[in-house]
């Protein structure tokens, strides 16, 4: 690789960082990137060293994995995003680059990981070199898989398909011999073998990139919809589901026309008292993210998931307890936990994104003003949060009778600990920027300690629930309290 092409394949590495610098605020950036490499470092040293045992051990290797990935993912989506059919048309040398600089990255990254796990993972009957190997090849196929799922975006929901049937007598018999002709080609040439799939792997990414033809611009252009829907949603103002083109907006119209009754409802019952002028508030304030369009959502993704199970045990022979699908209840109540928070995420970007018409609201005759209008707004907005969480009730519940398992009521609970983010200064509230995708990390690390003390330390797992439920409370009946005493709230944003 001569000096031109180095250059030009670290200024693409530097992209993303240079991006968030100038999106937010310095110290956001610092705040991320330091953040980023405790997340690597630290597991890092603690495995390579043997500084952890046990739980803590795995804890650390997982928050490490997951920093890893999150590294690769942020880092080659900047390159998709560079590789405009434009720029790599006309621009001397730039398609090279880019693919110098994914290959570069994924090469150091997967030998990063087969360290790592030499030094960490000491498997009994098992030499270090044939870790550092398996390792290699697992980090390879991760990383490969997730840059797919970054260029095809359906990627993300079929990996999730197949996990069910894994546990059909027939799959299992039709995947025996093809496993066991891997297994022993690999063990009689693990170098070899290793070699030719990392090949073939690399070989797989480098074609990622376009060809600056007329398929390239159609996917570059169908990636930047994808990613601009994603940095509405980052930052509270997820769009409907019309912007995903015309099966976005077939598959959104019933959602719509509930939205457009429920307006007609509120519309037709008009009165002047509080409750009913705020009902009619809230379909200005926040738009797309009403409740009605949320909890049909829910209610959707429920029977869809309904629909499926009943399909697969019907066809498949499986019964609810069957010990092949006994984890999945653990992502299913995470994915439906991470809906029952989008309103923590939605509601203060909505209020953000119709602040002009807020000027218009407060005039409307009997809308309350001052420490009233705050207490009016507060309660609506906690209502939306419990009317969506009470929507997913049943799935939860249906969850925890077919596991068995406290684990998934405690992801609920999880959810509900962190209701007072809804109770910030209206008044002083500022456009949320991609930063507010950390909260739903934030989310997902709480849900991971559930899981690490219902596998390690159970008798530890209802105190620890009862511990964030306390601090709810606390938090909320403080911010109750506060409301009183802020500028009146809208239109929001104006003391910023």
């Amino acid at each position: 690789m001569n000096a031109a092409l180095r250059t030009q394949a670290a200024l693409m590495l530097q992209a993303p960082w240079q991006w968030s610098r100038n999106d937010s605020r310095l110290w956001v950036f610092w705040l991320y990137a330091v953040g980023l490499a405790l997340l690597v470092g630290v597991p890092t040293l603690a495995l390579t060293f043997q500084l952890a045992q046990g739980w803590t051990a795995v804890l650390m290797g997982v928050l490490g994995t997951v920093a890893w990935v999150t590294l690769w993912a942020v880092q080659f989506s900047a390159l998709l995003r560079l590789d405009h059919p434009h720029t790599a048309r006309f621009v001397v040398g730039h398609g090279r680059a880019l693919r110098a600089a994914a290959l570069g990255l994924w090469l150091a990254m997967v030998v990063f990981a087969g360290l790592l796990g030499m030094a960490a993972l000491q498997p009994p009957g098992v030499a270090p070199d044939r870790v550092l190997l398996l390792v290699m090849l697992a980090a390879g196929a991760t990383l490969l898989y997730v840059a797919m799922a970054l260029r095809w975006w359906l990627l993300w929901l079929v990996i999730w398909l197949p996990f069910p049937f894994f546990g059909l007598p027939w799959v299992r018999a039709a995947l025996q011999a093809p496993q066991a002709t891997l297994r022993d080609v690999w063990q009689a040439h693990p170098v070899l073998a290793t070699a030719l799939a990392l090949l073939a792997m690399a070989t797989l990414l480098v074609n990622l990139f376009g060809k600056s033809d007329a398929a390239h611009a159609r996917a570059y252009a169908n990636r930047e919809t994808f990613r601009k829907i994603a940095a509405a949603g980052a930052a509270g103002q997820k769009p409907t589901l019309a912007a995903y083109g015309r099966w976005g907006e077939l598959l959104g119209s019933p959602l719509q026309r509930l939205a457009d009754a429920w307006l007609a409802h509120v519309t037709r019952n008009a009165s002047p008292a509080a409750g009913n002028l705020m009902a009619r508030a809230e379909v200005v304030l926040f738009g797309a993210q009403h409740w009605v369009r949320h909890v049909g959502g829910i209610v959707s993704v429920q029977l869809v998931l309904l629909a499926g199970w009943i399909t697969l045990w019907w066809w498949g022979g499986l019964d609810a307890q069957s010990e092949q699908l006994g984890g999945a209840q653990v992502g299913m109540s995470i994915g439906l936990a991470s809906t029952a928070i989008a309103p923590l995420i939605s509601l203060p970007g909505s209020l953000w994104g119709s602040r002009r018409e807020q000027a218009l609201l407060v005039l409307l005759p009997g809308m309350p003003q001052g420490a009233a209008l705050n207490r009016a707004l507060a309660r609506r907005q906690m209502q939306h949060f419990f009317l969506v969480c009470a929507a997913g009730l049943p799935a939860f519940a249906a969850l925890a009778w077919w596991s068995q398992s406290p684990l998934v009521l405690t992801f609920l609970l999880s959810a509900l600990s962190l209701s007072a983010v809804l109770w910030p200064d209206p008044s002083r509230l500022r456009a949320h920027g991609p930063q507010v995708a950390w909260f739903y990390v934030f989310f997902v690390g709480l849900c991971l300690v559930n899981l690490l003390l219902y596998r390690f330390q159970p008798a530890l797992l209802l105190p620890w629930t009862l511990v964030l439920v306390m601090l709810s409370a606390a938090m909320l009946a403080w911010r109750w309290r506060r409301l009183s005493q802020w500028p009146q709230a809208l239109p929001a944003g104006r003391l910023a």
